[in-house]
């Protein structure tokens, strides 16, 4: 079996950037949130992870988490893995909310799908 790094490393750099698309690039103010809209019509609701990064190499990683209870598969939730940036995440089907921590940070989000 893969490790998470193996994973996210074996795709090459083309691979990666084909599969990665930015929802959200902006600066935020302390505690401001962003609503970015996820609708993908080939791929709805098929996500891998969210990754969101700073201006100073910072970042933080949700993973997807389907619901299994759920007979609908467009329900779950992003599951924090890795946060040095202080933000939540949100997810309400068609769009995320990123919640900023305490400070002042210019964010990019992207999803991996």
């Amino acid at each position: 079996m893969k490790t998470a790094v193996e994973i996210l490393n074996g795709d090459s750099k083309q691979e990666q950037q084909k599969n990665l698309n930015i929802i959200l690039y902006r600066e935020l103010v302390p505690h401001e949130s962003a609503v970015a809209t996820i609708i993908f019509p080939d791929t709805k609701y098929n996500f891998r992870s969210l990754l969101i990064e700073n201006d100073k190499g910072q970042s933080a990683r949700f993973s997807w988490q389907q619901n299994v209870v759920s007979s609908h598969s467009e329900t779950g939730y992003f599951k924090e893995v890795m946060n040095d940036l202080g933000v939540k995440v949100h997810y309400n089907e068609d769009s995320i909310t990123i919640i900023n921590g305490g400070v002042k940070q210019f964010l990019t989000a992207k999803l991996d799908r």
